[in-house]
């Protein structure tokens, strides 16, 4: 099997009556879903594109999306999701970048059934005068109905190959310039069965993704409940809780993918509710961010019977470790060990490989099946972070004797005191643990003469006030002098990204 949508004409006839996604109250499964995704690929295939062609898709947590999603990967083209908020104009930039041949979307949508780039007025007709290629282009709503009208029993398809594009998929930007990571089937599958035997995914799990399904961890969501022939349910994130909470009684959710930033505010303002499951749940599925001790403490205090996933990895190499913290507690900054398909080093400024330890640090190196092709036309880009199949991070980290690989934050991100080295993660970690503060961030600032000290911005939780004598005595109990920030802000909220992260750019 080379393709996750071979995985699903597999099961189409396996379990045909098994539920396979279910979005906005609706279900659909196996059998008919293959059966839409075929009538799909076959409307893709009547367009004449050639082979690998880009198709632009406006992600949105339904049905639609996942036949729309496997239909263009059996038609042999590239699948490439957008934000679900994106507008008109970044969906012009991102088509123009790729060239692309159609256009899946809500918005701009012409009556003649071209892509409308200068009207945010979905009414708007396609006959204006606009510069540059015009894009064919469909309402994401007509998909489904596209597909039926299309499914014709018998009709053949060539499934796609290892080496053939699956996806193009956009990183988020937060350490630079967003790029278009290009994913192999190889690379899709292979980190399938990383998430799939990293947390050992029951053959009847019910995976909750309430992620931006176009972001890469949600993704691999839908696509590791296809390889497993389980279910996945897509809800459009956590603003409505009690929705939430909603889906996981009604649909007997067993496992949750939940982003740091998500489980904080889940333990915030909802935890009791979220110990009601503990024993329904088989595992919560977090990474993608720093997640703080304390949360992992707190998480694994009310849910006793559910275990707790961190992964590590990135849109250029998928999820290639996952540790299990609630049978390893106490192993601060740990990632786990290598995934299934993943091999994990540490190298030097050089790309090196060195003997790591806690004072041996390096950056990570991951190889295997699932890292990147490269990224999208940018070949000097993808020459700096992918070389012979390495994909050379920008991580800090080590791995000890019992191949424990640890990651203690990205290079741009730790604090250099005259060589002396700050994690920023290691005081923040300390910082949580003080009474009555929610949120934190340690990072890199300059006094007036230029010189380097550590800062910390603190968020306190509704209703306290920060002693900031007793924080630094806690800090100096738990942490080597040169660490303790010299300068402490209590701020209102810390800046984030579109998805949740901790935006260290911008921090003041």
């Amino acid at each position: 099997m080379e393709s996750i949508v071979e995985a699903l004409s597999i099961f189409a006839k396996e379990r045909p009556d098994r539920i396979a996604v279910i979005a906005d109250d609706e279900q659909i499964t196996y059998s008919d879903l293959w059966k839409e995704v075929r009538g799909f690929a076959a409307f893709l295939r009547k367009q004449g594109f050639p082979k690998g062609s880009r198709i632009t898709v406006k992600a949105g947590h339904s049905i639609w999306f996942a036949v729309a999603c496997f239909g263009i990967h059996l038609s042999g083209n590239v699948h490439v999701p957008m934000e679900k908020t994106i507008g008109i104009e970044g969906i012009r930039n991102i088509a123009e970048q790729l060239d692309a041949s159609l256009i899946i979307s809500d918005i701009g949508v012409g009556e003649d059934g071209y892509f409308v780039p200068n009207s945010g007025d979905e009414s708007a007709g396609g006959n204006t005068d606009n510069a540059g290629k015009r894009y064919l282009c469909i309402n994401s709503s007509k998909v489904r109905d596209i597909a039926r009208e299309n499914y014709q029993d018998g009709l053949d398809f060539e499934f796609p190959t290892f080496d053939m594009t699956c996806d193009i998929m956009f990183t988020t930007g937060t350490t630079g310039k967003s790029k278009g990571v290009m994913e192999s089937h190889r690379a899709v599958v292979a980190v399938s069965e990383n998430v799939q035997y990293g947390a050992d995914i029951p053959k009847d799990n019910i995976y909750l993704v309430p992620a931006p399904i176009n972001h890469a961890s949600a993704l691999r969501k839908l696509y590791v409940s296809i390889l497993t022939g389980t279910t996945v349910v897509l809800l459009d994130g956590f603003t409505d809780i009690k929705k939430f909470f909603a889906y996981i009684e009604k649909y007997h959710v067993t496992s949750i993918l939940m982003p740091p930033a998500a489980v904080h505010m889940i333990l915030m303002l909802a935890a009791k509710d979220l110990a009601k499951y503990s024993k329904q749940l088989h595992h919560i599925h977090t990474g993608s961010a720093a997640f703080p001790e304390t949360d992992k403490e707190k998480l694994c205090e009310i849910l006793p019977d559910t275990r707790l996933f961190f992964a590590y990895g990135s849109s250029e190499a998928g999820c290639v470790s996952m540790y299990d913290y609630s049978a390893n507690r106490g192993l601060i900054s740990c990632v786990g060990k290598p995934n299934k398909n993943a091999d994990i080093f540490i190298v030097d400024e050089n790309h090196n490989r060195i003997r790591s330890s806690r004072t041996e640090q390096g950056l990570i190196a991951i190889s295997g099946g699932m890292v990147m092709q490269g990224y999208y036309n940018e070949p000097e880009l993808t020459a700096g972070v992918l070389k012979d199949g390495v994909v050379y991070t920008n991580d800090i980290g080590y791995i000890d004797e019992d191949g424990y690989v640890y990651m203690l934050g990205r290079q741009g991100d730790v604090i250099n005191l005259g060589g002396l080295k700050i994690a920023p993660t290691e005081v923040e970690n300390v910082v949580l643990r003080f009474a009555g503060i929610s949120e934190c961030a340690c990072f890199a600032s300059e006094d007036r003469m230029g010189r380097v000290f550590p800062k910390l911005n603190v968020v306190m939780k509704k209703g306290c006030e920060l002693d900031t004598a007793a924080l630094k005595t806690h800090m100096a109990k738990h942490l080597e002098a040169f660490k303790i920030p010299k300068q402490i802000v209590i701020v209102e909220e810390l800046p984030k990204t579109s998805n949740g992260k901790l935006d260290r750019k911008n921090l003041k």
